[in-house]
């Protein structure tokens, strides 16, 4: 149904990135669809939130109107659809999760772990050109997060493999970081972009330490099976939802 952060779960901190497995929804959008306005019923989507929270024991997040721009969301308490546009939503109230949806864009989560500040970045090719993850440290920092700890998980993605972009579309990716263009793979004169190498990069040069950097190096075209694919099924894709959970306990030392 989900996978679990592991460098998270090493620090006692709640994070983890839905699969289309557990849920409700019939064809096309089997089984655990978290997307709305899709065409799939209302109400299999709320059973499907509420066993993926039931399963993981996360409450129930504070979510957005997602439109690949670099709009901030500031979230305390019970967890809700928010009819507001953000495409980052962050929180320092104990127990209160935010989440991004997906299907085939980058989600990032991202916690200091001594304040106890969370956020959850929806980061497609537009947000990585945007330097959206960069943005949303910044934010993060103007309410007391320190780079230095900060912990950041790179959920599931379309790949490099799969993801061919248009020109324009790469120079602009390309422009976002000095290394970014290593990692704007070549071929038969089209590129594929890898989004977690790109933001990898932007999370560096925010002062994120690599050994504080996870990617889940699993890609969402490929793995028909597993997760929902925009690029792979169009307007019959469902959504995913990556979720971090702002903790309770006493803060911890990084390594």
């Amino acid at each position: 149904m989900f996978i679990r952060s592991k460098l998270f779960e090493k620090h006692h901190i709640q994070g983890l990135f839905s699969t289309r497995h557990g849920g409700t929804s019939p064809p096309p959008f089997e089984h655990l669809n978290l997307g709305l306005n899709l065409g799939d019923s209302s109400d299999h989507i709320q059973e499907n939130l509420r066993r993926l929270c039931q399963a993981s024991n996360i409450p129930l997040p504070h979510r957005s109107i997602q439109t690949h721009g670099i709009e901030t969301m500031i979230c305390q308490g019970e967890g809700i659809q928010h009819q507001h546009d953000a495409d980052i939503l962050i929180t320092s109230t104990a127990n209160t999760s935010v989440a991004v949806r997906t299907a085939d864009c980058l989600p990032i989560l991202l916690i200091d772990i001594h304040k106890h500040i969370a956020a959850a970045v929806h980061a497609g090719w537009r947000g990585t050109a945007k330097n959206i993850v960069q943005i949303g440290i910044q934010k993060m920092q103007a309410l007391g997060a320190k780079p230095e700890h900060i912990l950041a998980s790179l959920g599931p993605c379309i790949g490099s493999c799969c993801f061919e972009v248009d020109v324009k579309a790469a120079q602009q990716l390309a422009d976002s970081h000095p290394q970014a263009h290593q990692h704007l793979h070549q071929q038969k004169q089209k590129s594929y972009p890898d989004l977690q190498a790109i933001n990898q990069c932007q999370l560096l040069r925010s002062g994120i330490k690599k050994q504080h950097i996870e990617m889940v190096r699993q890609c969402t075209y490929c793995q028909s099976r597993d997760f929902f694919s925009w690029r792979r099924d169009q307007e019959k894709s469902g959504r995913m939802l990556a979720i971090i959970q702002c903790p309770t306990s006493c803060p911890l030392t990084l390594s």
